[in-house]
């Protein structure tokens, strides 16, 4: 089954029309490739001691999605004051991850076969 996905601007602004990055923010707006990609690990990063941690700056707020991880995408270069993010996209997994405990090994107990022997008349 294939479903188209329309965006619209509307979707990233709060019922008020504000464009916020903190808890007040839309859904769609704090769970976009866009949003995660500019604050991927920015949660870790406490700038002030009088600030959270995760605080930004330019937008006077805390973030508010800061815990959460790229599946597909990895951080390659952040510069010094996170203006320039580049990501690489991960290569993907040939097949799925099995734990150890998990895998079921089937195995058959060998017996040697009897060999037939013809007989010399």
């Amino acid at each position: 089954n294939f479903q188209l996905i329309f965006l619209q601007e509307s979707d990233y602004f709060t019922e008020q029309g504000e464009f916020r990055v903190d808890a007040g923010g839309s859904k769609t707006l704090l769970n976009c490739l866009m949003y995660k990609m500019s604050y991927y690990r920015f949660g870790e990063l406490k700038l002030d001691y009088r600030m959270p941690s995760g605080y930004d700056r330019t937008r006077n707020a805390e973030i508010g999605h800061k815990n959460f991880d790229l599946n597909h995408l990895e951080e390659a270069f952040t510069s010094e004051h996170w203006l320039v993010r580049i990501f690489r996209v991960k290569k993907l997994e040939n097949r799925a991850k099995i734990s150890h405990q998990e895998r079921k090994v089937r195995y058959a107990k060998k017996t040697p076969k009897k060999k037939k022997m013809i007989e010399n008349l």
